[in-house]
């Protein structure tokens, strides 16, 4: 026995949660089929400024300002410098300029916010619902089997089957597009009862430390909590003598931002978590009958905070397209086409400023250049630099190319300027040790970033 509806929405985060509103608002009969029950802890805390019209549209920005913390930037410590992007300073291709700044949230409530609401718009949410198998039927994805807390198999037909099913992927893995991307990297992170002692911390700003090939994270949150996370090379983890929880406590207790961002001796109120393989793409992101939307499709390395804002926009954009085919017929892969063009432009542009973040973390002097980028008479490039970091991935591609390949110049240039692991002990580069981490060995095949 099988149910139908007009879409079969796998996954209740930011990303499902966007489609199932917009869809709802506009009529269409939606299921979200939810495998955890909600709220429920998750990674991504830091918001950006041109996704508060995506929450204007969906009619939750009240309440996210609500139970939120707010954010008027981003700020990222370069040894004893200071870089920081303050939202307000944006340049003229700038989308947020009517709402230049953004949340800092916990999680929990901000999916629970908008997952009730797609449930208010008339989406039929399934909590405790996983799915075991696709439904494809003469080459085309027509829906799936899902399976409740009990045991309970039913079919869940849809003239679309969108996968949000985050890091997850479903319809990416059960059609073998998912795959590695060539850096991999490794995030570890808890929450901590303290309360932030740095003032552009208590005033709502996310805080970020660089170090060689990494960096950390500090993030006030609502009730006296903190999210402390790091990110470092999969490979350069498997040389630390600690466990994930080790080197966790051992950042808290050494690393200068986490010393001495918070009140001493903060107490861990979480889990230690571990995200493995910091680094996903897919081989396409839609095929007949299916699209994937959010970190389905990929995931990119989390220091721009881009992740909660691709959801939502990847969402929009579906919703949209879904809504602008002909009723009650069925959806070819190639109305989605320049959908997935625009997300594969996000991800390549968020991509080349992320590989410049780390060959900046590696190389001395092109630690200097950025910091000289601050200097009065760069003011136009720091304000392309916010509209980026405010959400704006695809906005001054130009700038962004070009600072790619200066970071790659620079490093070719001035090789031996090199911030050396073995001359930072206080960076966590130890013995290695028979630590096992799960990690895929598959090599990436899809297309390099140009």
């Amino acid at each position: 026995m099988s149910d139908e509806f007009d879409a079969v929405i796998l996954g209740g985060g930011p990303a499902g949660s966007t489609v199932a509103t917009l869809l709802a608002q506009a009529g269409q009969q939606v299921v979200v089929l939810e495998k955890e029950h909600f709220p429920r802890y998750h990674i991504g805390e830091s918001l950006l400024p041109a996704t508060v019209g995506i929450f204007e549209r969906l009619g939750v920005h009240d309440a996210i300002r609500d139970s939120s913390v707010l954010k008027p930037g981003g700020k990222w410590l370069y040894g004893s410098d200071e870089v920081p992007g303050d939202f307000s300073k944006y340049d003229e291709q700038a989308t947020f300029k009517k709402t230049p700044y953004s949340y800092l949230v916990d999680r929990a409530i901000f999916d629970r916010i908008l997952l009730d609401r797609s449930a208010d718009c008339g989406a039929d949410v399934r909590y405790g619902h996983e799915v075991t198998d696709l439904i494809q039927e003469h080459g085309r994805v027509t829906g799936v089997t899902a399976a409740d807390e009990s045991g309970h198999k039913a079919e869940y037909r849809g003239r679309l089957v969108i996968d949000a099913t985050g890091l997850g992927a479903v319809i990416g893995r059960r059609l073998k597009l998912r795959q590695p991307t060539v850096n991999q990297r490794m995030g570890i992170y808890a929450q901590y009862r303290a309360e932030p002692v740095r003032q552009d911390a208590i005033d709502g700003w996310f805080t970020g430390q660089m170090f060689y090939d990494g960096w950390t994270w500090l993030i006030n949150l609502p009730d006296d909590t903190i999210s402390v996370g790091v990110v470092l090379p999969v490979e350069r983890f498997r040389q630390i003598n600690a466990n994930p929880g080790e080197l966790l406590d051992r950042m808290v207790r050494e690393n200068v931002l986490l010393k001495n961002g918070m009140t001493p001796n903060p107490e861990r109120v979480s889990e230690v978590r571990v995200t493995g393989n910091m680094g996903n793409t897919s081989k396409q992101l839609t095929g007949d009958g299916w699209v994937m939307v959010g970190d389905a499709g990929f995931f990119i390395d989390p220091c721009y905070s881009s992740g909660v804002h691709v959801a939502m926009e990847s969402g929009t954009m579906a919703a949209d397209t879904f809504l602008a085919q002909p009723n009650d017929a069925p959806i070819p892969a190639s109305a989605f086409r320049q959908y997935e063009s625009k997300l594969w432009n996000h991800e390549k542009y968020v991509t080349r400023m992320v590989e410049a973040f780390y060959m900046a973390s590696r190389n001395t002097s092109l630690q200097k250049m950025i910091v000289t980028m601050q200097d009065s008479f760069l003011k136009s490039l720091r304000r392309k630099f916010v509209t980026f970091v405010g959400g704006d991935f695809s906005k001054n591609s130009g700038y962004i190319s070009r600072v790619f390949l200066y970071s790659k110049f620079i490093s070719w240039l001035f090789p031996n300027n090199t911030t050396r692991p073995e001359n930072r002990p206080d960076y966590l580069i130890d013995a290695v040790v028979p630590f096992e981490f799960a990690v895929t060995d598959d090599k990436p095949t899809r297309r390099k970033v140009a």
